[in-house]
């Protein structure tokens, strides 16, 4: 029996149960539908997370975000599936191990550029002996009252992805790929076109070549995709078919924006008969 079938340690098998199977799918080839959080307030991720997506990005690369609203965005979280991932700001292992400890199921690292800063992620999210993460998971074990359930869980479970940003990555892309311990890998288009000369030019041939050699490289060594952007549904089954498995198809913020601009002008047009 695996570790997502019920690893019961002191009767504690919901700790990270939800993780384990989030990457069971993954392994068994499955595809995952995700969604971005950047709205600070517990509110939102609440209704995000309980639409039944696998997983949530929360964005603090970008957003507005502090420990205490990012530790109770995802108590928000809790008794749903929803897996919690968050962007760190940096690929930085002291802001990591605090996420970690406040209870974040899966880390996403920006502009991952090298083996040696991909080993450093990896490292920052394990134990030792395999990795060199600080001790002390306070809420991630349910105030210690899981610690055992949660110490023997942890390395396996925590979900580790580095998102590839840097052109000069392609140069390496193998052995980046080879560092064990990654679960999948992220893309980030718009910064990637930034590091070619082709700023804001994702659609160029060399960053779709790029892209593609990425996902092409990664399916091969059974390493789920993520492209780090939103895609329509009419695209998605054809990067699932490229080994794109972690598809990500909304945010707070888009479905906030889009959804009050939309409701207005259908109110306006009928104001307009």
């Amino acid at each position: 029996m695996s570790e997502a079938e019920g690893l019961d340690v002191h009767g504690d098998s919901h700790v990270l149960r939800r993780t384990l199977a989030f990457k069971e799918k993954l392994r068994k080839g499955g595809t995952v539908i995700g969604a971005w959080l950047s709205l600070n307030d517990p509110v939102a991720a609440e209704i995000m997370g309980s639409v039944g997506f696998d997983y949530l990005i929360i964005d603090t690369e970008h957003g507005a975000w502090d420990l205490q609203p990012l530790q109770t965005s995802i108590m928000a979280l809790n008794g749903t599936s929803t897996v919690p991932i968050v962007r760190v700001p940096w690929n930085d292992h002291v802001r990591i191990k605090q996420l970690l400890d406040l209870g974040v199921e899966g880390i996403l690292a920006p502009m991952v550029r090298t083996v040696e800063e991909c080993r450093a992620l990896v490292d920052a999210c394990r134990y030792p002996p395999v990795g060199r993460r600080g001790f002390g998971p306070r809420r991630a074990s349910n105030y210690y009252r899981d610690i055992k359930a949660y110490e023997a869980r942890a390395n396996e479970a925590i979900f580790v992805m580095p998102q590839i940003e840097d052109i000069a990555t392609i140069d390496i892309l193998d052995d980046f790929l080879a560092v064990p311990g990654i679960d999948a890998v992220a893309i980030g288009p718009n910064d990637m076109s930034g590091t070619a000369g082709l700023f804001r030019d994702a659609q160029h041939p060399k960053i779709r070549a790029a892209i593609g050699t990425i996902a092409a490289r990664a399916s091969a060594r059974g390493i789920p995709v993520c492209l780090g952007v939103n895609t329509p549904p009419e695209q998605q089954r054809d990067w699932v078919k490229k080994g794109v498995r972690m598809l990500l198809v909304t945010s707070d913020l888009e479905l906030l924006a889009g959804g009050a601009k939309a409701r207005l002008n259908a109110n306006l047009e009928a104001l307009r008969g």
